[in-house]
């Protein structure tokens, strides 16, 4: 009985493993996380993204309420790397969906470009430094 239990346990613990080996496979990833603010309020909605400069993970994730958090297994590899914001918002029109012929929201970015398709965000990542606030103006 005793050797049935061991053989169990030892079986179990080869398909799960004993050790913390990360779910993703490569070079170690960090988890991001932070606040975006858009005109000195909390930025309800968007995105955000880590571009690498160079070698490196891309990683980002939404934004709500003003913060974003990214796990490690979508995090980005230590090294520098270019930030883009964007916040898609209604713009009370609406339009035919070219697909499905359904009236949807037409919606613009309100983020200007300096934040997004030319960027002047930067963030150096690394395992001490992983936390990344932004605050932003729509000029």
């Amino acid at each position: 009985m005793i050797f049935r239990l061991v053989s169990l346990a030892m079986v179990v613990l080869a398909f799960t493993g004993c050790g913390s080996e990360p779910a993703y496979k490569g070079p170690l990833r960090i988890p991001l996380s932070g606040k975006v603010t858009f005109d000195g309020a909390p930025m309800d909605g968007g995105t955000i993204a880590f571009i690498a400069v160079g070698k490196g993970n891309p990683a980002g994730g939404s934004i709500t309420a003003g913060t974003y958090t990214v796990s490690e297994e979508q995090g980005a590899n230590a090294g520098p790397y270019r930030v883009e914001i964007r916040w898609l918002k209604p713009t009370g029109e609406k339009a035919k969906d070219d697909d499905t012929g359904e009236m949807i929201d037409v919606v613009k970015e309100v983020v200007p470009t300096k934040f997004n398709v030319q960027s002047e965000l930067k963030a150096e990542i690394s395992a001490d430094k992983k936390t990344f606030d932004f605050a932003i103006t729509s000029k």
